[in-house]
Protein backbone atom coordinates (compact mmCIF):
# COMPACT_ATOMS: atom_id res chain seq x y z
CA UNK A 1 0.00 0.00 0.00
CA UNK A 2 1.45 3.38 -1.53
CA UNK A 3 1.98 5.89 1.37
CA UNK A 4 -1.07 8.41 -0.26
CA UNK A 5 -3.55 5.58 0.30
CA UNK A 6 -2.43 5.44 3.26
CA UNK A 7 -2.78 8.84 4.64
CA UNK A 8 -6.27 9.09 3.01
CA UNK A 9 -7.12 6.04 5.31
CA UNK A 10 -6.04 7.27 8.30
CA UNK A 11 -7.74 10.68 7.43
CA UNK A 12 -10.66 9.22 6.68
CA UNK A 13 -10.49 7.29 9.67
CA UNK A 14 -9.78 10.12 11.48
CA UNK A 15 -12.48 12.73 10.30
CA UNK A 16 -15.03 9.89 10.86
CA UNK A 17 -14.41 9.61 14.73
CA UNK A 18 -13.56 13.88 14.72
CA UNK A 19 -17.20 13.92 13.72
CA UNK A 20 -18.89 11.70 15.89
CA UNK A 21 -16.83 13.32 19.01
CA UNK A 22 -17.83 16.35 17.64
CA UNK A 23 -21.30 15.61 17.09
CA UNK A 24 -21.69 14.03 20.49
CA UNK A 25 -20.19 17.56 22.17
CA UNK A 26 -22.65 19.83 20.74
CA UNK A 27 -25.67 17.61 21.12
CA UNK A 28 -24.51 17.34 24.77
CA UNK A 29 -24.02 20.84 25.46
CA UNK A 30 -27.31 21.91 23.57
CA UNK A 31 -29.86 19.61 24.77
CA UNK A 32 -32.29 20.58 27.20
CA UNK A 33 -31.59 18.69 30.38
CA UNK A 34 -33.57 18.49 33.79
CA UNK A 35 -32.02 19.53 36.88
CA UNK A 36 -30.59 16.27 37.89
CA UNK A 37 -29.18 15.35 34.59
CA UNK A 38 -27.71 18.77 34.43
CA UNK A 39 -26.23 18.47 37.53
CA UNK A 40 -25.21 14.54 36.99
CA UNK A 41 -23.43 15.51 33.67
CA UNK A 42 -21.42 19.23 35.29
CA UNK A 43 -20.23 16.68 37.69
CA UNK A 44 -18.94 14.25 35.43
CA UNK A 45 -17.41 17.06 33.54
CA UNK A 46 -15.35 17.95 36.77
CA UNK A 47 -17.23 21.90 36.86
CA UNK A 48 -19.29 20.85 40.09
CA UNK A 49 -20.57 18.40 43.33
CA UNK A 50 -23.08 15.89 43.19
CA UNK A 51 -26.15 16.44 44.20
CA UNK A 52 -27.89 13.25 43.64
CA UNK A 53 -28.15 10.74 46.37
CA UNK A 54 -26.98 7.68 43.90
CA UNK A 55 -25.89 4.74 45.21
CA UNK A 56 -22.44 3.02 45.27
CA UNK A 57 -22.92 1.10 42.57
CA UNK A 58 -24.50 4.18 40.57
CA UNK A 59 -21.30 6.39 41.64
CA UNK A 60 -19.33 3.85 40.29
CA UNK A 61 -20.60 3.79 36.69
CA UNK A 62 -20.49 7.43 36.74
CA UNK A 63 -16.74 7.39 37.85
CA UNK A 64 -15.89 5.42 34.98
CA UNK A 65 -18.11 7.32 32.69
CA UNK A 66 -16.27 10.24 33.93
CA UNK A 67 -13.31 8.46 32.57
CA UNK A 68 -14.24 7.64 29.14
CA UNK A 69 -15.07 11.04 28.78
CA UNK A 70 -11.82 12.33 29.45
CA UNK A 71 -10.61 10.11 27.12
CA UNK A 72 -12.96 11.27 24.17
CA UNK A 73 -12.04 14.60 25.35
CA UNK A 74 -8.10 13.76 24.44
CA UNK A 75 -9.39 12.02 21.81
CA UNK A 76 -11.20 14.77 20.45
CA UNK A 77 -8.77 17.53 20.78
CA UNK A 78 -5.77 15.18 19.38
CA UNK A 79 -8.05 14.44 16.14
CA UNK A 80 -8.86 18.37 15.67
CA UNK A 81 -4.98 18.90 15.69
CA UNK A 82 -4.44 16.29 13.00
CA UNK A 83 -7.19 17.25 10.55
CA UNK A 84 -5.98 21.07 11.40
CA UNK A 85 -2.26 19.98 10.12
CA UNK A 86 -3.57 17.68 7.01
CA UNK A 87 -5.59 20.10 5.79
CA UNK A 88 -2.72 22.87 6.10
CA UNK A 89 -0.60 20.76 4.54
CA UNK A 90 -2.65 20.44 1.94
CA UNK A 91 -4.41 23.36 1.60
CA UNK A 92 -2.47 23.86 -2.14
CA UNK A 93 -2.61 20.84 -3.57
CA UNK A 94 -6.64 21.33 -4.47
CA UNK A 95 -6.35 17.58 -5.96
CA UNK A 96 -5.15 16.16 -2.39
CA UNK A 97 -7.84 18.45 -0.40
CA UNK A 98 -10.59 17.62 -2.61
CA UNK A 99 -9.75 13.61 -2.57
CA UNK A 100 -9.38 13.98 1.40
CA UNK A 101 -12.60 16.22 1.83
CA UNK A 102 -14.66 13.62 -0.33
CA UNK A 103 -12.89 10.22 1.52
CA UNK A 104 -13.49 11.64 4.41
CA UNK A 105 -17.45 12.41 3.55
CA UNK A 106 -17.77 9.04 2.37
CA UNK A 107 -16.38 7.08 4.86
CA UNK A 108 -18.03 9.43 7.67
CA UNK A 109 -21.28 8.82 5.75
CA UNK A 110 -21.01 4.62 4.79
CA UNK A 111 -19.92 3.62 8.34
CA UNK A 112 -22.34 6.15 10.38
CA UNK A 113 -25.36 5.52 8.09
CA UNK A 114 -24.71 1.81 8.64
CA UNK A 115 -25.03 2.95 12.70
CA UNK A 116 -27.52 4.37 12.45
CA UNK A 117 -29.96 1.94 11.08
CA UNK A 118 -28.56 -0.86 13.17
CA UNK A 119 -29.62 1.85 15.68
CA UNK A 120 -33.01 2.05 14.53
CA UNK A 121 -33.20 -1.97 13.95
CA UNK A 122 -32.58 -2.85 17.65
CA UNK A 123 -31.52 0.25 20.01
CA UNK A 124 -30.98 -1.84 22.73
CA UNK A 125 -28.40 -4.35 21.07
CA UNK A 126 -26.72 -1.02 19.88
CA UNK A 127 -26.69 0.46 23.44
CA UNK A 128 -25.44 -2.77 25.07
CA UNK A 129 -22.54 -3.45 22.70
CA UNK A 130 -21.32 0.34 23.36
CA UNK A 131 -21.75 0.01 27.24
CA UNK A 132 -19.87 -3.36 26.63
CA UNK A 133 -17.34 -1.53 24.94
CA UNK A 134 -16.84 0.96 26.71
CA UNK A 135 -17.34 -0.86 29.98
CA UNK A 136 -16.67 -4.04 29.98
CA UNK A 137 -16.32 -4.20 34.05
CA UNK A 138 -20.12 -4.80 33.72
CA UNK A 139 -21.22 -2.39 36.44
CA UNK A 140 -23.28 -0.55 33.75
CA UNK A 141 -26.93 -2.56 34.59
CA UNK A 142 -29.10 -0.97 36.87
CA UNK A 143 -32.96 -2.02 38.07
CA UNK A 144 -35.37 0.10 36.40
CA UNK A 145 -36.40 2.27 39.47
CA UNK A 146 -32.52 3.16 40.46
CA UNK A 147 -32.34 6.58 40.49
CA UNK A 148 -29.60 6.80 37.95
CA UNK A 149 -32.07 4.60 35.31
CA UNK A 150 -34.85 7.54 36.28
CA UNK A 151 -32.64 10.83 35.77
CA UNK A 152 -31.13 9.01 32.63
CA UNK A 153 -34.42 6.72 30.95
CA UNK A 154 -33.40 4.84 27.62
CA UNK A 155 -35.27 7.34 25.77
CA UNK A 156 -32.55 10.30 26.54
CA UNK A 157 -30.28 8.08 25.14
CA UNK A 158 -32.55 7.55 22.10
CA UNK A 159 -32.95 11.35 21.76
CA UNK A 160 -29.15 11.98 22.18
CA UNK A 161 -27.49 9.14 19.99
CA UNK A 162 -30.38 10.37 17.33
CA UNK A 163 -29.39 13.52 17.74
CA UNK A 164 -25.50 12.40 17.04
CA UNK A 165 -25.90 10.71 13.80
CA UNK A 166 -28.09 13.16 12.20
CA UNK A 167 -25.50 15.81 12.85
CA UNK A 168 -22.68 13.32 11.80
CA UNK A 169 -24.28 12.58 8.50
CA UNK A 170 -25.05 16.21 7.71
CA UNK A 171 -21.25 16.89 8.45
CA UNK A 172 -19.97 13.71 6.32
CA UNK A 173 -22.61 15.15 3.42
CA UNK A 174 -20.88 18.63 4.03
CA UNK A 175 -17.58 17.18 3.59
CA UNK A 176 -18.36 15.79 0.24
CA UNK A 177 -20.18 18.90 -0.70
CA UNK A 178 -16.62 20.61 0.13
CA UNK A 179 -14.84 18.08 -1.85
CA UNK A 180 -17.63 19.42 -5.19
CA UNK A 181 -16.76 22.86 -4.34
CA UNK A 182 -12.97 22.51 -4.57
CA UNK A 183 -13.34 20.27 -7.38
CA UNK A 184 -15.11 23.40 -8.79
CA UNK A 185 -12.86 25.88 -7.71
CA UNK A 186 -10.32 23.97 -9.54
CA UNK A 187 -11.62 23.70 -12.38
CA UNK A 188 -12.71 27.34 -12.52
CA UNK A 189 -8.97 28.56 -11.84
CA UNK A 190 -7.41 26.24 -14.39
CA UNK A 191 -9.55 28.01 -16.91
Amino acid sequence: MNKNRLFFIIFSISLLLFLLLFSYKTTLFFTDLTEEQDNTIQYLQNKEELQLNYTSEELSHLQDVKKVMRKADYVFYVLLLLATISLTHHKKNKEQLQKLFKYGGITTLSFVGVLFLISIISFTTSFTFFHQLFFPQGNWQFAADSLLIQTFPISFFIQAAFIIFIQTLFYGSMMIFLSRIVFLSKRTFLK
